[in-house]
Formats: structure tokens, sequence, C-alpha cells
């Protein structure tokens, strides 16, 4: 799944965790530059990822999330 990032160094510097028995999820860290990129980055994974952290990060997604929303709810 990584492997759409387009950063060498955030695929590099990833760290990964195990898969959760109870879901199969994995939490993801990355290295990111900023806010905007990393919404952007992520927005590809859809409904395939949570963005837990940082809190700026997430309220973006929330605000992207309600735009869309907005827009194709008609």
């Amino acid at each position: 799944m990584l492997e759409v990032f387009t950063s060498p160094f955030a695929r590099s510097a990833a760290k990964i965790s195990e898969p959760d028995p109870a879901d199969g999820w994995r939490t993801v860290t990355l290295p990111v530059g900023s806010i905007r990129q990393a919404c952007a980055e992520l927005l590809r994974f859809g409904t395939e990822a949570d963005v837990l952290a940082p809190p700026e990060l997430r309220a973006r997604f929330a605000e992207v999330a309600a735009a869309l929303h907005r827009r194709y709810a008609q």
C-alpha cells in the first residue's frame, strides 16, 4: 500500500505496525512536509485510511470530506 507514496523518503521512514488481530488494520507513521501534502496523498486511500494524528490533519480530512459530501450528495 505504501508504494502509492511518491516520496522514497516517506516510504523509507515509514513505521508500520503488525496487523491488529481484531480487525487486521495496521498503524502507519509517516513523515510529512505539510498538512496539505499529507491530506492530498492520504486521500488516495479513501475509506481504507483512518487519520489518527496530528489533530490538524484529522481536522483537514473532516473539512475535505464535508466539502466532497456537499458537492456530490445532490
